[in-house]
């Protein structure tokens, strides 16, 4: 669906974009990092450090195999957010170091070892926050180059640390960019990180104190989950059901619908797709007929993409893997860290007429694997025997289906006027599609990653406006009837 240049703006505004998708205004570039040395003092330390978090060990593992192979891709998350006036350099330095000292995850980095990977953290009261002033830029496409030059350079996974600030300085506004090597960071955690900043820095601006209440550490939360996974065995429900799902599943878990035209082995760099589905009054309405039939607006969402599938495939079971947030304890909400699970989705619609029918099995389905979630992946699937095949695959382990509502971000009803949004540059290659869907009080977004080739640009499309079909039909009727013969795209 193409949309308008004001629609594109929310896009920019709200979901995940990349440096080169919208322009940065020049100014002077000043690089804010933290000093190097309690880092470097930490990791020659005989002190035995603690295991990083599975997310984070996994993603180590995909680095140091990239390292192995001479090969190398940024992997890095951010958001970017304008502050008012001239900036005021001490009141922003104090802003950083108040941020650093609240989450632990950055003041953490990670050394190799002969067992393994370890991860060793500075004290609060050895950060030292260092800038320095790059340059004065007239030119907007000069400046975005050295930018994402500089904060590739900067966000390696085994950099010390691996997160960077850069500002761009002018008389009448300063344009903020903070950038993380994903072992630090999620989506919500970028997310939620801009009204923080906000609120970090108008503080050190007045000079008034901040408190570190209800902010939990991220390294809390890798132990938390290492001692209940050991509690994991052979005979754990979560083990029994992706066992099922993987033997049920296949290798179709692995495959788009519809061709994409990669040959077979062969993984390509990616393309994206940013579509509305629904604007605000038909996400309403879509989300009133799932609560009459059981379920919620995910529901909806998943129940839409099963008939889809269904329709094209004739397969009567939609089988994906979904993202979940393993936020479980109120001082991680507001936490830095990768605090992200993934769970099996299984919706079968052969006993269903219409949406209405499907939406409370895929409630149901959405709801087990939000629990199944909770046990991270990598002890699955040591139990089962599939690391290395797991490991092989990355970093598309699966191609998953992610739904985030941004209307309940801290502070996000002031991201216009703050010109903020999250960023995100993994440049990987690959061979699956995989979908961020978004809602905002704009309406309901899909971004779809895939495979650039012209077969899989068409397929794409053609099958997200099949899913928006369904969705503004049930937007505009309550319902939409199933179709079971003759689809094609």
């Amino acid at each position: 669906m193409p949309f308008t240049s004001h629609q594109g703006e929310l896009i920019k505004g709200m979901l995940m974009t990349t440096l080169s998708e919208y322009r940065v205004r020049p100014g002077r570039l000043r690089e804010w990092s933290l000093d190097e040395a309690p880092f470097r003092e930490a990791a020659s330390s005989a002190e035995r450090g603690a295991p990083p978090s599975y997310n984070q060990e996994w993603h180590l593992r995909f680095v140091t195999s990239l390292t192995a192979r001479d090969a190398w891709v940024p992997l890095w998350m951010g958001f970017r957010f304008d502050l008012a006036g001239p900036l005021d350099v001490e009141a922003f330095r104090e802003a950083l170091r108040t941020w650093v000292e609240r989450h632990e995850t950055l003041r953490t980095a990670f050394r190799a070892t002969g067992a393994g990977t370890e991860r060793f953290t500075v004290e609060p009261d050895a950060v030292s926050v260092r800038d320095v002033v790059v340059g004065d830029f007239a030119s907007d496409d000069d400046l975005r180059a050295c930018l994402e030059q500089r904060i590739d350079a900067a966000t390696g996974a085994f950099s010390l640390p691996s997160h960077v600030v850069e500002t761009v300085e002018r008389a009448d506004s300063t344009t903020v960019i903070v950038a993380l090597d994903h072992a630090h960071t999620d989506g919500s955690s970028v997310m939620t990180a801009v009204a923080e900043w906000q609120e970090l820095y108008a503080a050190a601006v007045a000079g008034r104190p901040v408190e570190h209440h209800d902010v939990g550490s991220y390294v809390d939360f890798g132990g938390v989950e290492r001692a209940a996974a050991r509690e994991v065995d052979a005979d754990h429900p979560a083990v029994g059901h992706w066992a099922r799902f993987i033997e049920a599943g296949g290798d179709r878990v692995l495959r788009f619908p519809l061709d994409l035209g990669v040959p077979d082995g062969e993984e390509l760099p990616h393309a994206k797709q940013d579509v509305l589905l629904l604007d605000a009054s038909e996400a309403d309405a879509v989300e009133e007929a799932c609560h009459d039939a059981g379920g919620g607006f995910l529901a909806g969402l998943l129940a839409a993409l099963a008939i889809v599938a269904h329709q094209v495939t004739g397969e009567p079971v939609y089988r994906t893997v979904m993202p979940s947030s393993t936020r479980t304890r109120r001082e991680w909400l507001s936490s830095m860290g990768w605090y992200i699970g993934v769970g099996p989705i299984e919706i079968d619609v052969r006993a269903a007429g219409s949406f209405l029918d499907v939406v409370p099995v895929a409630q149901r389905s959405a709801k087990t694997a939000l629990r199944l979630s909770r046990v991270p992946m990598p002890r699955i699937a040591e139990i089962l025997g599939i690391e290395r095949e797991l490991e092989r695959r990355m970093p598309e382990v699966f191609p998953f289906v992610s739904f985030a509502d941004m209307r309940v971000v801290p502070g996000v009803s002031r991201w216009p006027e703050w010109d903020a949004r999250p960023l995100v540059r993994i440049s990987t290659s690959g061979s699956k599609v995989n979908i961020w869907t978004h809602r905002t009080d704009e309406g309901f977004w899909l971004t779809a990653r895939y495979p650039a080739t012209e077969t899989a640009d068409v397929s794409v499309a053609g099958y997200v406006d099949r899913v928006r079909e369904v969705l503004h039909s049930v937007a505009k009727t309550g319902d939409h009837l199933l179709r079971t013969e003759g689809e094609t795209v």
